[in-house]
């Protein structure tokens, strides 16, 4: 199916815009961020069937983590998604605010915050499984490695557009948007903004959510 057959689609369907935003749109990255607890659930009952004792435990092991760090982006990518309340409204509005639109603003803010649940509850969760296997000291070592990457996934997604099956149908041309974030300052600096924000947001959100999250 090509993208524009799904733009089409999801035009049709689209009952409810958010300044132009298909709300049908919002369902579907919300469903995105959800499939990495999925993937956490089959390592998870991988792990405590098998201890990962054979080679070819260790090797699904080791595929279904793969398949849970590439969907992991969709989850923070509902943040970026605020970027749709960028002039929203004209620039001669009356203290720069549109009554009619101000609702957006708070849709938005908490649309996001599903986001920022998810990338909580989605390191946590594997942070925890990776404790038990690796100690404490490496699991940590790994969730601070990780966000770095779904940073990385995030602004691919963003910026470039992809897609992350596309980890799959276009390697080569993710390697060389790559290796434009290691040597453009330009894409460098994004690449660090959105790295220290979702650090930030991580670790405010184990803060906050720790006793909901000391239940999973």
């Amino acid at each position: 199916m090509s993208l524009i057959t799904l733009k089409n689609i999801i035009n049709h369907f689209s009952l409810f815009y958010v300044n132009g935003y298909p709300f049908i749109m919002m369902v579907w990255n919300i469903i995105l961020a959800m499939v990495p607890f999925v993937f956490f659930l089959l390592f998870s009952e991988l792990w405590y069937k098998t201890r990962f004792k054979n080679l070819s435990d260790k090797i699904l092991g080791a595929v279904i983590f793969f398949f849970w760090l590439i969907f992991l982006p969709n989850a923070p990518y509902l943040i970026a998604d605020i970027r749709h309340l960028l002039n929203f409204c004209p620039v001669n509005s009356y203290l720069n605010v549109c009554v009619s639109g101000a609702w957006e603003i708070m849709f938005f803010f908490v649309y996001s915050v599903f986001g920022w649940a998810f990338l909580t509850i989605h390191l946590d969760q594997m942070g925890k499984i990776l404790a038990e296997i690796f100690g404490r000291t490496a699991s940590r070592a790994l969730i601070i490695a990780i966000i770095p990457v779904m940073a990385l996934g995030v602004l691919f997604g963003l910026t470039e557009r992809f897609n992350s099956w596309d980890v799959f149908a276009r390697p080569l041309a993710i390697f060389q948007y790559l290796l434009r974030y290691m040597t453009s300052w330009e894409y460098f600096r994004n690449l660090l903004a959105f790295t220290v924000g979702y650090y930030i947001l991580y670790f405010f959100g184990t803060t906050i959510f720790k006793q909901k999250l000391a239940k999973y």
